[in-house]
């Protein structure tokens, strides 16, 4: 039992990245949808993401049904508290990617006409979306805490862009707009650039829980702010025999995430992935 107990959370652990995976490249084509008035891409999209939705509900029944059932302890326990709070925040990034992907689909129905500068910032901020979600899945499978320390910057970047994208806006005249609901459009497609900034803001909450998973201390976004990578590596733990923590083997579940967006240590072992796979 015990033997299956420790595959089931292998297994549960692997789900988590394959969607954090899928989340990511969904993102991509919502992005590239609306920056190209793709309106076939951004339905399918979108339907992607409910298929994400899915999966997210079914990885937290397993969680909770493990819980319930095999009375886990210590770190087996804080494995899956921390995948059922990835999980979570995993839900509502595929809600905000979804909303992209409506906005793409609005934008060109509704023939919206979007300033050339906007939709360059627009692609801006998603670079930088991509980067965080990026260094995100490498913290996560190379249970890295020193990448988490440098997250916050990453996210920084995104949300300067974020608000370099209003600052334009105000700035630029828009649209002639015929009736309240044409208004309600434009309103809703400017708000890509919110959706943006809340999905680098919530992949890295997903990072700050890798504290708790390895020190067993809940720390928030300003106790790791203010830590350095001495101190969090001082308060490691270690990993019961139930869990496996193997970065080789968890690589191959975010595999086709762009190299050039998660970082050397991760790329490096995707790279070693394709290689076996040839």
């Amino acid at each position: 039992m015990r033997k299956l107990f420790s595959s089931q959370l292998i297994e549960a652990r692997h789900e988590m990245l394959s969607i954090f995976e899928a989340i990511d490249l969904t993102l991509h084509d919502a992005v590239t949808a609306f920056v190209t008035d793709d309106q076939d891409l951004a339905r399918r999209a979108q339907k992607k993401t409910l298929k994400i939705d899915a999966r997210c509900a079914n990885l937290e029944a397993v969680c909770y049904n493990l819980i319930a059932t095999q009375s886990p302890v210590a770190s087996d326990f804080r494995l899956l508290q921390t995948i059922i709070y990835i999980d979570f925040n995993m839900q509502r990034m595929s809600d905000k990617v979804r909303r992209i992907a409506r906005a793409a689909k609005r934008k060109v129905k509704n023939e919206i006409e979007f300033p050339a500068e906007l939709v360059e910032l627009i692609g801006r901020e998603a670079d930088s979306v991509y980067r965080v979600l990026g260094a995100t899945a490498g913290a996560l499978v190379n249970n890295d805490l020193a990448a988490v320390l440098s997250l916050s910057d990453e996210d920084d970047e995104v949300h300067g862009v974020y608000q370099e994208f209003f600052r334009t806006f105000n700035r630029t005249e828009t649209m002639e707009v015929a009736d309240d609901k044409q208004m309600d459009d434009f309103r809703r497609v400017i708000m890509v650039s919110r959706y943006l900034d809340r999905i680098a803001s919530i992949s890295t909450e997903c990072a700050y829980r890798l504290v708790f998973l390895l020190t067993g201390q809940r720390w928030g976004a300003d106790d790791v702010a203010e830590a350095d990578e001495e101190e969090l590596e001082s308060m490691r733990i270690p990993s019961g025999e139930g869990i496996t923590l193997d970065p080789e083997s968890d690589a191959r579940y975010v595999s086709h995430l762009a190299l050039d967006e998660v970082g050397e240590a991760l790329a490096a072992l995707i790279s070693q992935v394709d290689e076996d796979a040839e």
